[in-house]
């Protein structure tokens, strides 16, 4: 039989399969025949983790053949290949910033402004991130995907749950080093034609959007040893860091010097900006006694950019998304069962810090038919901090018999105080002046000034839930009821979300297994809801014979755009799935469909629409009018036991994905969108020449109907050699693309709609491709090389408008990664 018939012919039932594949490993079918039917999810361990390729290193980058996980189509962005940042990731059709990441138990979320407001860089907010750490991959044990049918001890979430665990002594000494390093030059970059791809056109509000040259590298080492025969810890350090050469335009520019305008000149040149991030982490295990053992662990994640603007002089300014983590969890083992306690803290912030701590332009109408603007300064320093103090504990029993039943109990429960800063040290001044070049020396007052007062503002909450659960066998079914009781209050909530889960193992021989559920799942508050008043409460604006950075005037007008917090409601989506694992000679099946119904999602709104006051139309709200219907049908098979074919063991699995996602609020929006227009529609949109309902508009993210992945990983032990396969097909599809600050108008209402575009797309391929060499005669060390997107294929995946033009963004070309590493 030719070795690939024989690959094929390995995932069924027949003799000739059975004859080529490894003596059986109990170990491995017990753990396929229990853990599958009940619990939708994933685990990568740190094997599987080495032998995939890993991107810039993130989490995220290692979920891309999940079924239940779609990420964003700006996250293979080749405009922006320099970027190190994990990719956003939906999980059953829900917003990226309502998953619940974990680290060892603990919630490692940032929630106090996680959301793309959509409008690039401002001086009100940071740039952030729903993650609150930058976890590199290559330095933790394990991370697991809970998709569907989640068990009661997690909460926090619509979408799912991605748990990593840290790595723990396991009573032996090793050591390894790694470096691996790519850049723009390893990389065929594919942009629209139409696209002029320079840095040069990258703009003030998004002044990396165009990276047409990088240099990335990362590199770290790990040790794990023991101090005593039950005490060892393990430590590991890495970094990962990218270059991005970037055209700065030269020309003239003002500055204020002793609050005088004054101008100068300066040269055009190429200025890098930069990306860092760093991860040390270190852990300590204490076999205390046999029954108990205790881990201490301590996580620091820094993340540093370095930006400036295009054409405005002084304009550098860094931005830190930095996290602090501490956990003491303790594992001991009663008569009765395992009780797990865990006590943790974790501190994250967002700093930005400006070369120039002001801004100035002039508006130069020496030719008065064509002013041009001259500026300096940067966006202004900000810093928020959140701080969570947490406190766990679970009691898992050991199963009892009663009657012809089996029960296993589960109970529990946790609480998290969160106190969280939105902090302004210094008033952030824009001052504004109109005259000419040649007299602005003249000019002793400005025109207008804006001022972000300075100011702290501060939000505190407590979230607390209990949980119980009770896995009940009786015959071929087993059914899983649980409860948690969650108190939010933050928005003041008690939320009751009911478990349950049901299998049924048809013949009893764990072959075919039917499963159903119906599950509640709440979701995260987003701090922002309280810290927005912090945002531009403190704005001032002065018109006409100002005095420049300065907070006396004689007159300041107050534009608040924020009441404080109307009633909400946590955000919760209700479950429904149905599944079917089969096994069948050497391969596992599994058909799963998952619904879900999202309520009181958070969107941002005018407070008083159809206003005719001024003062009342730039006010804003949240409210709990989004409402979003996902379903999915994922169809999987893989092998259960490695295929041994002519001495290569082959690890074959696939997997085709049809999801459909529909809400009455455009995606693109969220809760973070705010427009203050009162005659503004939301509930419709003008899309492709038409006036439609707005929940009728074609998602604009996360929207690919129709995905196919096969996943092949051959190993030839005795070349030390393995090589990992990806193909990835996505159908073709319509989106929609808003056109910024464009408006249609609705002519039976008179009122105005956001307008989209229609952009149709191709289906795309993609051919990922990883091989890695460690012979044996090397005593540890091995090289890696990663290709992707290995046949160059032109993969249009999103759109976006720059100009007045709307461009397709194409996924990056063929990319070359290269690793030497060595283990001890």
């Amino acid at each position: 039989m030719k070795p690939a018939t024989a690959l094929l012919f390995a995932l069924f039932p027949t003799s000739s399969s059975f004859a080529s594949t490894e003596p059986p490993q109990q170990e491995i079918l017990v753990k396929d025949k229990v853990e599958a039917p009940l619990t939708s999810k994933q685990t990568l361990n740190d094997e599987d983790i080495n032998k995939r390729p890993t991107g810039d290193g993130n989490v995220t980058d290692l979920l891309k053949t999940n079924p239940a996980v779609q990420f964003s189509n700006s996250g293979n962005n080749s405009l922006n290949q320099g970027e190190i940042k994990p990719s956003d990731i939906s999980i059953h059709g829900s917003t990226a910033y309502q998953n619940s990441f974990t680290l060892d138990g603990m919630n490692i979320n940032n929630d106090i402004d996680p959301a793309d407001n959509g409008l690039g860089v401002t001086n009100s907010n940071l740039s952030s991130d729903e993650q609150g750490f930058y976890l590199d991959s290559r330095l933790i044990e394990s991370v697991t995907v809970y998709d569907a049918n989640v068990p009661v001890e997690f909460g926090g979430f619509t979408g799912g749950v991605v748990e990593t665990k840290s790595r723990s002594w396991q009573g032996k000494s090793s050591a390894n080093v790694y470096y691996r390093q790519t850049d723009s030059s390893w990389n065929k970059t594919i942009v629209d034609e139409k696209l002029n791809f320079d840095s040069s056109g990258n703009d003030i509000s998004n002044p990396a959007r165009f990276q047409p040259d990088y240099k990335k590298r990362s590199y770290g080492v790990s040790v794990e040893t023991g101090i005593t025969d039950d005490l060892g810890f393990v430590a590991s350090i890495s970094r990962r860091e990218s270059s991005i050469p970037m055209a700065n335009a030269g020309g003239r520019s003002v500055v204020l010097e002793n609050n005088k305008l004054s101008g100068f000149e300066y040269q055009d040149s190429i200025k890098d900006q930069t990306r860092v991030s760093d991860n040390i982490f270190t852990k300590f295990t204490w076999y205390a006694t046999p029954r108990t053992t205790a881990n201490l662990s301590v996580a620091l994640s820094q993340y540093e950019s370095e930006l400036f603007m295009n054409g405005v002089a002084n304009s550098e300014y860094t931005e830190e998304h930095n996290g602090l983590a501490t956990t003491l969890q303790v594992e001991h083992m009663l008569d009765a069962g395992i009780l797990d306690l865990s006590l943790g803290h974790q501190a994250m912030e967002d700093i930005r810090d400006s070369e120039q701590d002001y801004f100035v332009q002039l508006e130069d109408f020496s030719d008065w038919k064509n002013p041009v603007t001259y500026a300096s300064g940067g966006p202004g320093d900000l810093r928020t901090e959140q701080n969570n103090a947490s406190l766990k504990g679970k009691m898992t029993f050991n199963p009892k018999r009663l009657g012809n039943t089996s029960h296993q109990f589960v109970v529990g429960g946790e609480t998290t105080r969160t106190t969280a800063k939105y902090i302004r040290n210094n008033t952030y001044f824009r001052n504004g002046y109109r005259g000419t070049w040649d007299t602005m020396g003249w000019l002793n007052y400005s025109d207008q000034v804006d001022a972000f007062f300075a100011g702290t503002y501060t939000t505190k909450y407590t979230n607390s839930a209990v949980f119980a659960e009770d896995t009940i066998e009786i015959n071929n079914v087993t059914l899983r009821t649980g409860l948690r009781f969650e108190r939010d209050d933050f928005v003041k909530n008690n939320n009751l979300a009911p478990r349950i889960t049901a299998s049924w193992d048809v013949l009893g021989d764990n072959e075919t297994v039917f499963t159903a559920g119906a599950n509640r799942y709440y979701g995260r508050s987003m701090l922002t809801y309280a810290l927005y008043e912090g945002q531009n409460a403190g704005l001032k604006h002065c018109y006409m014979m100002c005095n420049p950075n300065n907070e006396k005037q004689d007159s300041w007008t107050t534009t608040s755009d924020y009441e404080g917090m109307s009633d909400l409601k946590t955000p919760y989506n209700d479950e429904l799935s149905l599944g079917m694992q089969q096994m069948w000679g050497n391969s596992i099946w599994s058909l799963n469909y998952v619904h879900r119904l999202g309520k009181d999602e958070v969107r941002s709104r005018p407070k008083y629409p159809g206003t005719k006051d001024p003062n009342e139309a730039r006010i804003r709200t949240f409210d709990n009018g989004g409402e979003t219907t996902h379903d999915s049908v994922s169809l999987t098979v893989r092998n259960r036991l490695p295929v041994v074919i002519e001495n290569v063991h082959n690890q074959l699995s696939a997997s085709l994905i049809w999801q459909k996602t529909q809400s009455n609020t455009p995606s693109d929006m969220g809760y973070a969108f705010f427009d203050p227009n009162t005659n503004l529609d939301y509930d419709k949109v003008w899309y492709d020449g038409e006036i439609i309902n707005a929940a009728d508009l074609p998602s604009t993210d996360f929207n690919s109907p129709l995905r196919a992945n096969i996943e092949w990983i051959a190993e030839l032990p005795q070349y030390g050699t393995t090589i990992y396969n990806l193909w990835q097909w996505q159908q073709g599809r319509a989106q929609a693309t808003r056109h910024e600050n464009d408006y249609a108008v609705d002519p039976s209402t008179g009122k105005q709609v956001l307008k989209y575009q229609r952009v149709n797309f191709e289906n795309t391929f993609r051919w990922d491709i990883k091989a890695e060499w460690k012979p044996n005669f090397a005593y540890g060390a091995a090289i890696s090389a990663e290709i992707t997107n290995l046949l160059n294929n032109e993969n249009a995946t999103d759109s976006f408008v720059h100009q007045g033009e709307v461009y397709r963004v194409y996924e990056s070309g063929r990319q070359f990664w290269l690793q030497a590493s060595y283990d001890y």
